[in-house]
């Protein structure tokens, strides 16, 4: 397997509500382990999020966001959620003691800037927040939730759509998918200069190599994945895959399992194999019409994925053994439009 084709761990996902009693994963096997911690939901329709018990599905906290705000997604960092409400008036960004369910603070934004999608540098000491519509990222130091930016991808122009920000491993460099101006834009998070661009048709999300070499995108209107050279972006990027209206993505620790969310209907995951890119297992979280996939999360050791899916009657999360073949394995209700998930620690 080329190092290009070796992709890194975004942990982010998806999740949900819970029925029954007893461990939501009970691990069965020789190196299999329960998933532990606590799974945060952002629900776009109850504007609140939600923390369960990975393990027992119980829920945690609940917590009402912005009136309005629908929040589409969040990062857990030093014991702090990050949340995108993204419709608030105005628009901000919430931040959320992970211990208490209380928020703490609120980073607000101008008017149109539509906080959507966020991460967590490894060690979670930055946190980016797409502003999707305008040229946008905003990036917060966690140490004290200081607001580094908002940082403009593009001063000569007002036509970008910034839909993600990734890190690099060791922090220092931001990839930002703007899918209106087609293109993969490197930065310095901390002062909002850019390094490069590279034109990428339709580019809309992305990951990045352990070793910080190459990087996987979501060429969303393209209908697929494509391999980029993040050493040196004067290459083409490389497509390696068609499937339909990909967009979030999910890696296991070893790189190896790769789950891409599709917004398609019904509701829909690919699981691909990154050594060879062929023939992905596609995965039906709900055979209801009307239902669509949001984001997913996938446990370091491969073996499960919570992804969420709106739509429907009874939308939710679907929780997919991969060891049985990528099998649904259980379905949790969870009213509202359950869209943007990550894990954090106890």
């Amino acid at each position: 397997m080329s190092r290009q084709s070796r992709f890194a761990m975004v942990v982010l996902g998806c999740l949900v509500a819970w029925s029954g009693a007893g461990p939501l994963i009970q691990a069965d096997g020789a190196g299999d382990e329960p998933v532990n911690g606590i799974i945060w939901v952002a629900n776009r329709g109850t504007h609140a999020i939600r923390a369960f018990d990975a393990d027992n599905g119980a829920i945690v906290h609940t917590v009402a966001m912005a009136p309005n705000s629908q929040p589409g997604d969040l990062a857990f960092a030093k014991g702090k959620v990050y949340v995108a409400e993204e419709f608030g008036t105005p628009p901000a960004i919430a931040i959320v003691d992970a211990a208490t369910g209380t928020v703490i603070n609120r980073i607000l934004l101008p008017a149109g800037s539509r906080p959507h999608h966020v991460h967590a540098s490894v060690g979670g000491n930055l946190v980016s927040f797409g502003l999707f519509g305008t040229d946008r990222v905003a990036v917060v130091d966690t140490r004290d939730d200081t607001l580094l930016g908002p940082w403009d991808s593009n001063t000569g122009t007002t036509n970008g759509r910034i839909h993600a920000g990734v890190f690099s491993k060791d922090g220092r460099t931001l990839y930002l998918a703007s899918d209106a101006s087609n293109q993969v834009i490197a930065m310095d998070p901390r002062t909002g200069d850019v390094f490069w661009r590279m034109p990428v048709p339709g580019a809309h999300e992305l990951i990045v190599t352990h070793d910080g070499k190459s990087a996987i995108v979501s060429r969303r209107t393209a209908n697929k994945l494509a391999v980029i050279n993040l050493e040196d972006p004067t290459q083409p990027y490389r497509d390696v895959l068609d499937v339909t209206l990909p967009d979030t993505f999910a890696l296991s620790a070893n790189e190896k399992l790769l789950t891409v969310g599709l917004r398609t209907s019904p509701a829909t995951v690919a699981v691909v194999d990154t050594g060879t890119f062929d023939s992905p297992t596609l995965v039906t979280l709900s055979a209801e019409p009307g239902t669509i996939a949001a984001h997913q999360w996938t446990s370091p050791s491969g073996r499960f994925t919570f992804a969420a899916f709106e739509g429907g009657a009874s939308p939710g999360v679907a929780v997919i053994d991969h060891a049985a073949g990528h099998q649904v394995v259980q379905r949790f209700l969870y009213p509202g439009r359950p869209h943007g998930v990550d894990h954090g620690r106890q």
